[in-house]
């Protein structure tokens, strides 16, 4: 049975090559935008930006490990650093809505012989606490684009559906700890669902009869847990509020290699919009839409359209599609598929 799991995931590690090769071929003009771009712009400035980049991702870790803690899960910074970038990079190549990274953090919690609702209520906290925390510089954006009369209807109905994934996880916290009856009712509804589909498959589940019950207490402990561990929250939360911070810093690093001058004001909103586009664009992680979102705000504030694409496409590729190669390169670290 172990032999034939380890095969199934060899095929997944597989698969997810040829979809990356695929992946990278389908967006070589993306590629070809970044190069040209960098070719504009000051090396050493672009470097230092590279190097914020790389500094912004550890503080994600952090954050996510941070998020561990408030469920009482340990784990060392360097085996969160892979899941970060893993979940990056599964999230993009098996789009769910966001939902594969947090599959992948309970398989590595299972494979640790620890509890998956915990794993997958920390990846719920860290995604939640990150969202709260950007929702100060939202706000932000839209008084300072309307004290500008720049603010357009669009950009309100974007900062209005940003609200539903900031809210939708809290619910799943709420409801575990507030109502785990009601919780119990939905499992056993999946539970139903999902022995339908494999009766209808004609194989045989591997779920126990007592699989929603066991879910929901494991949910209830790990949200309460969530509850009376405010102080690991809150610490949570000062590190996402430090990771978005450095990557508004890392922005402002590439304007400096085109020895731009942007008012703080315009670069955070341009940023800030940025988010708002890789959070509701249906394209997994906005491409495409993003780039094409900061520059409409850094147009309207007077930066050549040239300039603005360009800074766009390397803030991009520096805060996505470097960070997509790691997670690729970083994957096989992963307890869930490494060659233990």
């Amino acid at each position: 049975m172990k032999h034939k799991s380890h095969l199934i995931r060899n095929i997944i590690f597989i698969l997810l090559i040829a979809i990356f090769a695929w992946y990278i071929f389908s967006h070589h003009d993306e590629f070809n935008k970044f190069i040209n771009a960098l070719s504009q712009g000051s090396w050493r400035w672009l470097l230092l930006a590279l190097a914020i980049q790389a500094l912004y991702y550890c503080i994600i870790a952090l954050m996510t490990r941070s998020a561990f803690k408030v469920v009482h899960m340990d784990r060392k910074f360097f085996d969160t650093l892979p899941l970060v970038f893993g979940a990056l990079f599964v999230n993009v190549l098996a789009p769910t809505g966001g939902q594969t990274g947090t599959i992948l953090f309970a398989d590595d919690a299972v494979r640790r012989n620890e509890s998956s609702p915990k794993a997958v209520i920390a990846s719920v906290i860290s995604t939640v606490v990150s969202y709260m925390a950007f929702s100060f510089i939202l706000i932000f954006s839209l008084f300072y684009l309307k004290g500008a009369n720049l603010l357009n209807n669009y950009e309100v109905i974007g900062a209005i559906i940003f609200i539903f994934p900031t809210v939708i996880p809290g619910i799943l916290i709420f409801t575990s700890h507030r109502y785990p009856k009601f919780t119990l009712k939905i499992l056993n509804m999946i539970h139903s669902f999902a022995l339908r589909i494999t009766k209808l498959l004609r194989r045989k589940t591997r779920l126990s009869s007592d699989w929603a019950q066991k879910i929901a207490t494991e949910l209830s402990e790990a949200s309460t847990l969530v509850l009376k561990n405010r102080k690991k929250l809150l610490i949570t939360f000062l590190f996402a509020l430090v990771a978005y911070a450095i990557n508004i810093l890392s922005l402002f690093v590439i304007f400096e290699a085109f020895e731009l001058h942007l008012h703080y004001g315009a670069l955070i909103a341009g940023f800030a919009f940025g988010e708002v586009a890789r959070i509701v664009s249906p394209q997994p992680e906005g491409i495409g839409v993003v780039e094409v979102a900061m520059a409409v705000i850094f147009t309207s504030f007077g930066v050549s359209p040239i300039q603005a694409t360009a800074i766009a496409i390397i803030f991009r590729g520096f805060n996505f599609w470097l960070p997509l190669s790691v997670g690729f390169i970083l994957l096989k670290r992963l307890k869930t598929f490494s060659a233990k």
